[in-house]
């Protein structure tokens, strides 16, 4: 009866469970299944002893003839894999951080289940599935009965299942990264791609941004791994796997990039981008084409790979706003900027870079910041002429969110589409910027809804007294004389479900009402607008390219890396100029670096 559990269970799960953890979250049998600690812990257990017996490099036939063998160690790993994803579903950030985090290497580890030990065995796994031996795309569909059959079958699973659980735990990570890392970084990383430096980004000499996409019938690619049940969105994937000439990278970086170091997706993305501005800003190209299409009535009248503008620095945002929001896409091209000053009169030179740098840094200070927060700082009003509303509010992390207040003007909504393609532009130009925006806000703009745990990263005072009505009593509860209705905005009410103005709160139903009102504040409000604000940075960069990264990963992005990797003191000592008397051979200026270089990023 023990021999045969494993293939029973296995086969329940795969009807039942999806491509994705909370896909089937209604289901009794996997609630039940994955809350029952004892069979939770028992199948890591066994999962974990089989590790080594799932990644040891056998040859075909060896394969074979530990067929029963290998297939009851896959079957096991795939059935742990989907249970545990849907248990900690219902698990937040504290609670998993106690039940499954271990903050030294002492302290009794007997019977628990480590996180740490998890993320390391599915590298293992991951690494030979999509790899080392990788999975085909046909094997997923295997109907036959044959031993290698029901092999490749049962491998497929376990690409599907430990994508799913890996991909999990990997979003937990990202949100407690500024406080708790329950697993090094380069745990994440499989060893080819972390220990491979080249300068290849391994992409195609010419990527087609916005073209057809090619396939490929070799390997499993993004949509196979999301074959069960498949988002809006997710197809995407297939116009990213098109830019690799290898396919392996290309299910790797789609499904699950954070298996690559960071630095390497990086170049990988300005390798993308590189390409693509081959195509929008090669002015010889383009000059050829309109040659070629001068008797065509819809010939673009733009010459060249460029775009000219003049802007009026007492009107900065109103003259941007209405000669480069119309260009759409075209606003890849290169902008070159003329300044007019507050008198009038041009101001003298030539953009060769940093006129647009200075512009479009000055710009997103002016429309993404608060105008109470720039006078804190010290900084100038807007001009009377150039006024607009603010686009963005301060969050207590002192980040930025769309400003709800705006939420039910619809004219406001053509003016977040050009924000959304300024800062793409920023990236697109590789030029970094001061705005540190929310998570969960960056967490939309990479396709993803943000849950209960995000709110902490947006106000954790508000998270935490939420959160806080889980552990009240029944009569604390009603008490509060709390109904399904939340505000949104400045004297806004609205309903949480139909009617919610007259359903109180109780013991019984405040568990909905918590993730309800997370929902609300985290994903709902201000959805036209970031809506908006997608539409045109999408315009600029592609969805697919984006998703290379975490939220916290996308801010660097933005901003670069000084709060976390501080201050790059050599290349600071490169450029700095020294007047007065001073040279860098002198030691009060070697003590002066060598004090920054010691200081932490705080203080740099």
């Amino acid at each position: 009866a023990l021999e045969c559990y494993p293939s029973a269970l296995s086969s329940v799960l795969t009807s039942c469970s999806g491509s994705k953890a909370g896909r089937n979250a209604a289901s009794p049998l996997l609630a039940k299944l994955a809350f029952h600690n004892p069979s939770l812990f028992g199948l890591w257990e066994c999962s974990s002893q089989n590790v080594p017996l799932l990644t040891r490099s056998q040859s075909s036939k060896a394969k074979i003839a530990n067929s029963p063998q290998l297939v009851a160690a896959y079957e096991v790993f795939s059935s742990f894999c989907d249970l545990f994803s849907h248990h900690l579903l219902a698990v937040d950030d504290d609670e998993f951080l106690e039940r499954y985090f271990s903050p030294t290497n002492g302290g009794n580890t007997q019977g628990k289940i480590l996180a740490s030990d998890v993320v390391l065995s599915l590298k293992k796994i991951l690494n030979d599935l999509y790899w080392v031996n990788p999975v085909l795309a046909a094997d997923i569909s295997e109907t036959n009965t044959d031993a290698e059959s029901i092999l490749r079958f049962q491998r497929a699973r376990l690409l599907i299942s430990g994508t799913k659980l890996w991909n999990s735990l990997h979003e937990r990570w990202c949100r407690l990264y500024r406080n708790v890392k329950f697993c090094d970084e380069n745990s994440w990383w499989f060893p080819f791609l972390a220990g491979q430096h080249d300068s290849n980004p391994i992409i195609h000499s010419q990527v087609t941004t916005f073209g057809d996409q090619n396939d490929d019938d070799e390997v499993m690619d993004e949509s196979s791994v999301e074959s069960i049940d498949v988002d809006e969105g997710d197809a995407g994937g297939d116009a990213l796997a098109s830019s690799f000439r290898d396919p392996k990278m290309a299910r790797v970086l789609t499904a699950i990039p954070q298996a690559m170091p960071f630095s390497r997706r990086v170049n990988l993305f300005q390798s993308l981008i590189d390409s693509d501005k081959l195509l929008m800003q090669d002015e010889e190209a383009t000059f050829r084409h309109m040659m070629m299409n001068l008797d065509n009535p819809e010939q673009d009248g733009e010459m060249g790979g460029r775009v000219r503008v003049t802007i009026h620095r007492d009107a900065l945002y109103s003259d941007s706003m209405n000669t480069l929001n119309p260009l759409g896409k075209k606003l890849r091209k290169k902008v070159q900027v003329t300044f007019v000053n507050q008198h009038g009169a041009t101001e003298a030179g030539i953009d060769g870079g940093g006129v647009f740098k200075e512009f479009l840094d000055d710009l997103i200070k002016d429309a993404f910041i608060p105008q109470a927060t720039r006078n804190e700082s010290g900084e100038e009003e807007q001009s009377s002429d150039d006024n607009h509303p603010d686009f963005f509010s301060v969050t207590p992390l002192q980040t930025l969110q769309v400003n709800l207040d705006s939420d039910g003007d619809y004219s406001a909504l053509s003016h977040y589409e050009f924000l959304g393609r300024v800062l793409g532009k920023a990236i697109y130009e590789s030029i970094l910027v001061d705005p540190q925006l929310a998570l969960p806000f960056l967490n939309k703009l990479l396709g993803k809804q943000n849950s209960l745990d995000d709110l902490k990263n947006m106000d954790p005072e508000f998270y935490k007294h939420i959160k806080s009505l889980r552990y009240m009593s029944a009569q604390d509860i009603n008490s509060l004389g709390l109904t399904f209705e939340t505000t949104a905005g400045k004297n806004k009410t609205v309903e949480l479900i139909p009617g919610g103005s007259n359903i109180l709160v109780t013991k019984d139903n405040v568990i909905q009402y918590i993730h309800l009102v997370s929902h609300q504040r985290m994903n709902i409000a201000g959805s036209r607008q970031t809506h908006a604000f997608l539409h045109g940075f999408r315009d600029i960069i592609p969805a697919p390219w984006v998703r290379l990264f975490s939220a916290y990963e996308f801010q660097k992005l933005i901003s670069g890396d000084d709060a976390v990797q501080g201050i790059d003191v050599q290349g600071m000592m490169n450029v700095t100029r020294y007047s007065g008397g001073l040279h860098p051979s002198q030691p009060i200026v070697q003590w002066l670096w060598e004090v920054v270089n010691e200081m932490n990023s705080e203080q740099q």
